[in-house]
Parts: C-alpha cells; sequence; structure tokens
C-alpha cells in the first residue's frame, strides 16, 4: 500500500492564514504532513511526503506535482489544507474529490469523519469538487492517476475550530485520525 501526502500550497503561495494560530495553511500542514507519514509507515504503508514547486505558476507547478506523484504511483494522494472565509461563523471539516471518483468519495467520507472525531468540529463530509472556491481547478484532484482527497480540516478564520485544529495537530490527534482512515479505506479496496 503507498499513500501520498502532499503539503498544500508552498512556500510563496502559502494559503488561508488563521490569525488565531498565526499560520498558513503550508506552515500548518508541514509538520502534520510528517505526522501522517509517520503514523502511516507504522502501520506498514508506504508513505512520502510531496511538495509543490514554488516560485511558478500554478498550473506549471500543479503539472510538476502531479507528474511526480503519478510516477510514485500511490493508491490514495492525501492532501493537507485548512479553510478560511471572511465571516468567522463558518466551522467544520470536509474532504473533496473527484466528482466522478468512486474511490475518492469513499476515502474522502472516511477521512472527513475521522478528522472531524479528531478535532471535535462538525463534520461537512465528503465533497465531489472540481474546482476550487476561487474557481482555481483542482489539478490534484484531476490529474492524479490515484483517487485523491483535499482535507480541509477546520476553518482557520473561525477561532474556536482554529484551535481545536491546532491542538489536535499538536498533540498528534489529527495525523493519527488521517493515516488510520486512510489506511482503512485503502486496505478495504
Amino acid at each position: 500500500m503507498r499513500i501520498a501526502v502532499v503539503v498544500g500550497h508552498d512556500e510563496v503561495n502559502q494559503g488561508a492564514y488563521s490569525a488565531t494560530l498565526r499560520e498558513f495553511e503550508h506552515q500548518f500542514n508541514t509538520p502534520l504532513s510528517a505526522g501522517v507519514v509517520r503514523d502511516l509507515k507504522e502501520r506498514g504503508a508506504v508513505a512520502q511526503t510531496f511538495y509543490r514547486p514554488a516560485g511558478v505558476g500554478y498550473s506549471t507547478a500543479m503539472a510538476a506535482l502531479t507528474s511526480e506523484i503519478n510516477k510514485w504511483t500511490p493508491d490514495l494522494v492525501v492532501s493537507l489544507h485548512f479553510n478560511s472565509m471572511g465571516d468567522t461563523s463558518f466551522a467544520g471539516c470536509c474532504a473533496l474529490h473527484w466528482p466522478s471518483s468512486v474511490r475518492g468519495n469513499l476515502a474522502a467520507a472516511a477521512i472527513s469523519e475521522a478528522v472531524s472525531a479528531a478535532v471535535g468540529n462538525r463534520n461537512r463530509g465528503a465533497i465531489a469538487q472540481a474546482d476550487s472556491w476561487s474557481g482555481a481547478p483542482l489539478y490534484i484532484l484531476k490529474d492524479t492517476t490515484a483517487p485523491a482527497v483535499i482535507v480541509e480540516s477546520f476553518f482557520g478564520s473561525n477561532p474556536e475550530d482554529a484551535t481545536k485544529g491546532g491542538a489536535a495537530r499538536d498533540s498528534g490527534a489529527l495525523a493519527a485520525a488521517i493515516a488510520e482512515a486512510a489506511y482503512g479505506i485503502v486496505s478495504s479496496w
């Protein structure tokens, strides 16, 4: 079993910002990815972290990233993110998958449920999505050969949700939940 773990965004374009955590998505998810990979390896999976190249355009970076992932031939791709909105009332986690991917849907549902339990926030569930909320194509879902999931663990813009997400990462509970769900769902295929 091979699982690719992707740190969302890159060192230049770091994604959403959480004022509560004082971290961007890329900063938050870099140590989280190390925990997920470690926990997957402890379960017997082959796991590796992948990063989007920085300093090039989005389409170019994503083409390079998805090509690198596809050459590695994983059974599942898990991309780590968190949400943020101008409105601080949004809360909860979800996991995105490509609309026609049955296995992506199964993985997204399992991972979202596990993340919700680990963070202690609302499970918004598996969401079929081809484009980001900004309208950019979700190449990680579309162009990887393996089923892929984008995990949105919490809303960084919601102080309570962000605090819970930070605590779950720092305790190791978030990494363990993602690893256990990913390992479990791939084992069932």
